[in-house]
């Protein structure tokens, strides 16, 4: 159930409800104060970092009505709430992608294209992504989206012990580690590995669930991926460092 807090959030209904309404909820939102969520890294060194959300094998940035929203998304994790209007966030994230309000009933994907017609005062353009959603729809249920990061803590528990069955596997050319937080009721958290593999994954998953089954806690939850070919390969590629890589010198 959604009830709007404050007058962004009403007007956000009407424009779900109204066509007629979605330039001017664009117009008002572009000078809005939104609440802007940054998540602990799991690094000193990096700090609180900008989550991503993915959905359809794209990346979104969110971005937040309230406070509230932002803890139907993110439930206990640690963050900072910083208070910006959508301008000046876009002042410092720019060529993005964005959603509002992932994880809530109302909300909305807002592409980069629109974000510039936005910012060029073309809001009946922009509008125009409003009756993509509309046309897009064909009754079925649709996966909800994730916001993909840095475990914390890091699992040591899994990655040492893979990274060294890794090191007696050829193929295995290098691994990464995410969790995944899927904005639904649940708040279901996954861990995905990515692998890089030259030749037959399943034969290495085969060993990799040996030590998986003395290695794993019963509370993890593990999905494996291949790198490249999968929706995550950008994030793999740009913002996480493996946990194993054959061209890094192993520890002895």
């Amino acid at each position: 159930m959604f009830t709007p807090e404050n007058d962004l959030e009403r007007s956000l209904v009407r424009a779900a409800e109204q066509p007629e309404h979605r330039a001017a909820f664009l117009k008002e939102l572009l000078d809005a104060e939104l609440a802007f969520a940054l998540i602990d890294s799991g690094d000193a060194r990096e700090g609180y970092v900008v989550p991503e959300v993915s959905n359809d094998d794209l990346s979104f940035v969110p971005v937040f009505t309230s406070e509230s929203r932002i803890k139907a998304m993110f439930g206990d994790e640690k963050l900072q709430v910083v208070r910006q209007t959508f301008r000046q966030i876009l002042e410092q994230i720019d060529d993005a992608n964005f959603v509002l309000n992932p994880g809530s009933d109302y909300g909305r994907e807002l592409m980069a294209e629109d974000v510039a017609c936005m910012l060029d005062g073309d809001f009946e353009r922009a509008a125009e992504g409003f009756e993509d959603d509309d046309q897009d729809g064909d009754g079925a249920e649709e996966e909800p989206p994730m916001m993909i990061g840095e475990p914390s803590p890091a699992p040591v528990h899994l990655t040492a012990p893979l990274a060294a069955l890794f090191a007696t596997i050829p193929e295995v050319k290098k691994a990464h580690i995410g969790q995944a937080v899927f904005a639904d009721s649940e708040g279901v958290r996954r861990l995905v590995i990515g692998l890089t593999v030259e030749g037959d994954i399943d034969a290495v998953l085969d060993r990799v669930g040996e030590v998986l089954e003395t290695a794993a806690r019963p509370s993890d939850v593990i999905d494996f991926v291949e790198a490249p070919g999968s929706p995550l390969d950008e994030y793999f590629s740009r913002d996480l460092k493996p946990f194993y890589s054959r061209n890094d010198p192993q520890p002895a």
